[in-house]
């Protein structure tokens, strides 16, 4: 049997290094997926929170899968020992391994600094509601289309789901929430560098943000700059989200939430 076919195709030997270097590069491509379904899958285990409260500082499969509210305590270790060594490979947490009693190997975890991006609990704004929006099932059904959406017509989303996503979201609550957490954590992140390094606003008298969701990002400048009217401008689902603080009109400021018909 000729080792250089695989399924029917000839790989070329004479390659070299660079052939195996473009063939990993297209192995990592089509297999990213799995990086986005394991952050999922930590994030809703409540994996980061678990190893950022370690006062060990590095833990075990077994002593992390016994922190975890969800786990099933009398087999979920070798899972999450599963998870935390795809983790380790994408440097998302840290791997130690060192030879037990009986010279087996044993891992041990802790978290990297990208960790505090993927947390809840840092004292900060957090990446993994947006984590949760990707890979929400009705997103991910979506991608399903984008073939066909390419060759013309409707949208992928709205040929998955009969309806563009605007309308779709208005009509489920559940997926509405999602998003909602997820567009607040990154206008939250987005807005603190503007309001670091932008300094136009001062004389602004009246900002309006179209599609401003609930208006996280107009709280953020109007208290900075408690001159501006601000105006946020979304769907009625959306603006119907916002914090009744935020249609308050303070003595320093006036904040309006403005829906849009369509």
């Amino acid at each position: 049997m000729d080792n250089n076919i695989v399924g029917g195709s000839r790989i070329n030997p004479a390659g070299g290094e660079d052939d195996e270097e473009t063939w990993l590069h297209a192995w990592g491509l089509i297999t990213s997926f799995a990086v986005s379904m394991t952050l999922k899958a930590a994030i809703e285990l409540g994996i980061f929170e678990a190893l950022s409260n370690a006062s060990s500082g590095a833990v075990t499969a077994d002593e992390l899968a016994a922190r975890l509210p969800t786990m099933d305590k009398g087999g979920g270790a070798a899972s999450v020992d599963r998870v935390m060594r795809l983790l380790a490979s994408f440097d998302v947490v840290k791997c130690v391994t060192e030879a037990g009693p009986s010279g087996e190997a044993i891992r041990q975890y802790r978290p990297s600094p990208v960790c505090r991006w993927l947390s809840s609990n840092h004292g900060g704004p957090s990446l993994a509601p947006y984590a949760m929006f990707t890979t929400d099932q009705d997103f991910l059904t979506a991608w399903q289309q984008l073939g066909a959406a390419a060759r013309g017509g409707q949208t992928a989303f709205k040929r998955t789901h009969g309806v563009p996503m605007g309308e779709h979201l208005g009509r489920n609550p559940r997926l509405l929430g999602v998003v909602d957490k997820a567009m607040v954590q990154i206008s939250v992140m987005v807005t603190s560098k503007l309001l670091e390094r932008f300094h136009g606003f001062d004389d602004v008298a009246v900002l309006v943000d179209v599609g401003g969701g609930t208006g996280s990002t107009l709280d953020m400048i109007t208290s900075r700059y408690k001159h501006i009217r601000g105006i946020n401008f979304d769907l009625p689902h959306v603006i119907s989200l916002a914090p009744s603080i935020l249609g308050m009109s303070p003595p320093s400021y006036e904040f309006d939430l403005v829906s849009s018909p369509c």
